[in-house]
């Protein structure tokens, strides 16, 4: 990430932190904790939204995930679309969007749920296109107003496995 923005580590992590969420202080502690190392590792690239004057707007990362499906609460024509070829999968490969962050130092933050959703489509077309892929899921509490802001863009409740406490919404690209 910090060759993306022309800084070296150290300054991408003192850059990072003109972020704040204090509505979900994990969605903070990733950028400002965890961002770096998993770009590194490469188990997540970590997307910035920038002011025109270079302040981060809002963030999200992405990332690979295998998911296993409970068929048996699902109707095969949902799992054939998820799968893509067979109506019986146990199992899918989808991307992960496992941050979404807006930035509420920034007074009067133009940027919105649609905005962000936006940045993340055309970041998984072009992979889609390099790579393939069907799908992209992102695990949220299970609190009512924020499933229905989802649902509003196209995202449906999953059926898995150890869901947890979680709920698991997906996407079809």
């Amino acid at each position: 990430m910090y060759e993306n923005y022309g800084h070296d580590k150290e300054q991408t992590h003192n850059f990072l932190k003109g972020f704040a969420c204090p509505k979900n202080t994990d969605v903070e502690k990733f950028l400002h904790q965890k961002a770096l190392r998993f770009e590194e590792s490469n188990n997540a690239k970590t997307h910035l939204i920038l002011s025109d004057l270079g302040e981060i707007l809002a963030y999200f990362s992405l990332s690979f995930k295998e998911v296993d499906l409970n068929i048996e609460k699902m109707s095969k024509s949902e799992v054939k679309q998820l799968d893509g070829i067979s109506k019986h999968a146990r199992h899918i490969r989808v991307f992960l969007i496992g941050q979404i962050g807006k930035n509420s130092l920034i007074d009067n933050n133009p940027v919105n749920l649609s905005d962000i959703l936006r940045h993340i489509d055309k970041v998984l077309l072009r992979a889609q296109k390099l790579i393939g892929g069907r799908a992209m899921i992102l695990e949220c509490q299970p609190i009512e107003k924020l499933l229905h802001l989802y649902e509003r863009y196209g995202f449906k409740q999953l059926t898995v496995i150890d869901d947890g406490q979680m709920k698991t919404l997906y996407r079809v690209l």
